[in-house]
């Protein structure tokens, strides 16, 4: 018996969920867009250091690896990436403000075309999906 795959599971043969990957990587853009709005709106905040996440394809990379298991005490444990924020560092204000208005929001600007870019493939993927499986609604 033949199993359909529903959207949310497609792999391919390596086993990578591309729907999941897309998730993520959506998740990764809304957690940056977050992380930069509130470099944006504390831009006048003196003593702020401007925060920015870990690039997408370093948490990728981390996600995608494998991880070696500490099977001794004495041994270094493996390293776990995430899309934390963290501190920036660049030249401040005099107040000691360290957010270059400008370069924010060119970050958040990238980040806002990145995110229609991956809603575009998204939908393209689903759009295809459903003609393949012929419920395209005609």
């Amino acid at each position: 018996m033949l199993e359909a795959l529903s959207p949310h599971t497609a792999q391919t043969g390596t086993g990578t969920n591309l729907l999941g990957l897309a998730e993520r990587r959506m998740q990764w853009l809304q957690t940056r867009e977050t992380v930069l709005a509130g470099n944006v709106a504390n831009a006048d905040t003196p003593g702020y250091a401007a925060k920015d996440i870990a690039p997408f394809q370093g948490v990728l990379q981390t996600q995608m690896s494998m991880t070696l298991a500490q099977t001794e005490a004495g041994h270094l444990p493996g390293r776990a990436g995430g899309a934390e924020a963290r501190k920036v560092r660049g030249p401040s204000a005099p107040d000691g403000n360290e957010v270059q208005l400008e370069s924010e929001l060119e970050k958040v600007a990238d980040t806002n075309d990145q995110q229609r870019f991956a809603t575009n493939a998204y939908s393209t993927y689903m759009s295809m999906y459903a003609i393949a499986l012929g419920t395209s609604g005609s």
